[in-house]
């Protein structure tokens, strides 16, 4: 099926506009993949950040009540684990509680009915089919963005099917089986495949997708029941190691910039601008403290430090944790704009948002303002 998103940034910048009437403008987001296919991004340059964990406030902090903050205890929900370990909800007055999950659907509708304040299902489709259904939610913070280098989801495909004279390029996918998480083209991963496959000059229509978890779609490799799938970490440098798998294309290299998954507030959290400020704050402080560790930046006792924190609530041991691609995070807290649109309208073309959002209801999603409140008094550094 041919798209109108063949061309995302003409097709944004209308609705771009729009959001920005009720919202602050973020910093210019990376933009989409092109239709034609191009050489892979260079590696991102290390952000220069601080050498050691960010400095505490001075003053006592005012207690500012309870927050709870659902948790599936995953990679991305590091700046979330961080911000506990190291006391920077305490030092900000807030009392957070990581709630644990099993999936985003609960998550989902914890956060429509106000049992937490904090989800991170941004970007998804059954989010906005949330948002259409009008359940009221704010996105706010980046949770993982497929910055160049940091490919933490690829393209990967059966061993036995690779073919050193053709290369691994996307256009031998036509014809084949490619497995993405449920809710399969509904994932934060589905509008990244539709962009790699156009830049391929390949369409939907010429793959078959199923949906499979990421402990099946290894079985399903190994066996044949597939031939590709969207893989992401601790999974991917696992198949990896064990030879199993051909490693394509990262995501990153597919739509750079790209941002997978971000944190949604409810409105009363959201409305409590103290609080949610204070939980803005926390965050970017120790998404800073992760990104300094992962680029080499701060000690190596750092780094084993935030990968032990890491271990401890996703259970993946520190020698797989050494081994992945890291997720990315921005220093800032700021999501992709452009390519959660991107997301958005390519759900609603296939059909998998059930129906489009009001231009209003599209514009009062964003809580970027927030954010730009936080960066105010924490200071705004730069990305790269």
């Amino acid at each position: 099926m041919r798209s109108s998103l063949a061309r995302p940034p003409v097709v944004l910048a209308a609705l771009l506009l729009l959001a920005g009437a009720c919202a602050p403008a973020s910093p210019p987001a990376a933009k989409p993949a092109p239709a034609t296919t191009s050489a892979p991004p260079a590696a991102a340059v290390a952000p220069a950040v601080s050498a050691a964990p960010t400095a505490a406030p001075v003053a006592s902090p005012v207690a500012l009540g309870k927050v709870r903050a659902a948790s599936q205890n995953v990679a991305g929900d590091i700046a979330m684990y961080l911000a506990a370990d190291r006391g920077y909800f305490q030092q900000e007055g807030l009392d957070a509680e990581l709630v644990p999950f099993a999936n985003a659907s609960e998550m989902n509708a914890a956060l429509a009915t106000e049992q937490v304040d904090v989800a991170g299902i941004g970007g998804t489709a059954p989010m906005w089919n949330a948002v259409a259904r009008g359940v009221r939610m704010k996105l706010v913070l980046d949770k993982g963005s497929f910055r160049p280098g940091y490919g933490f989801t690829a393209v990967v495909r059966r061993k036995d099917l690779y073919d050193p004279s053709l290369g691994e390029r996307m256009e031998n996918l036509r014809g084949r089986t490619i497995a993405l998480i449920p809710p399969g083209l509904g994932a934060g991963n589905g509008p990244v495949l539709y962009a790699g496959l156009q830049q391929a000059g390949l369409t939907l229509n010429d793959v078959t997708v199923q949906q499979l978890s990421f402990p099946d779609m290894i079985a399903a490799l190994a066996n044949g029941a597939i031939d590709a799938g969207l893989m992401g970490e601790p999974f991917l440098s696992r198949s990896l190691v064990q030879g199993s798998i051909v490693r394509m294309m990262g995501n990153d290299e597919i739509y750079p910039g790209f941002t997978v998954a971000a944190l949604c507030f409810t409105p009363t959290f959201y409305n409590n601008r103290a609080a949610a400020r204070a939980f803005v704050k926390a965050y970017v402080r120790a998404s800073r403290d992760y990104m300094g560790a992962v680029t080499g930046r701060t000690s190596e006792a750092d780094r084993v430090q935030i990968e032990t924190t890491l271990s401890n609530y996703t259970r993946i041991d520190p020698a797989t944790i050494r081994d992945m691609v890291p997720v990315s995070l921005s220093l800032n807290g700021l999501p992709n704009q452009e390519s959660l649109v991107y997301g958005y309208r390519f759900y609603l073309e296939q059909g998998i948002q059930t129906e489009p959002l009001s231009d209003a209801a599209l514009a009062a999603v964003w809580g970027l303002e927030l954010v730009e409140e936080a960066l105010n008094e924490l200071g705004r550094v730069p990305e790269s």
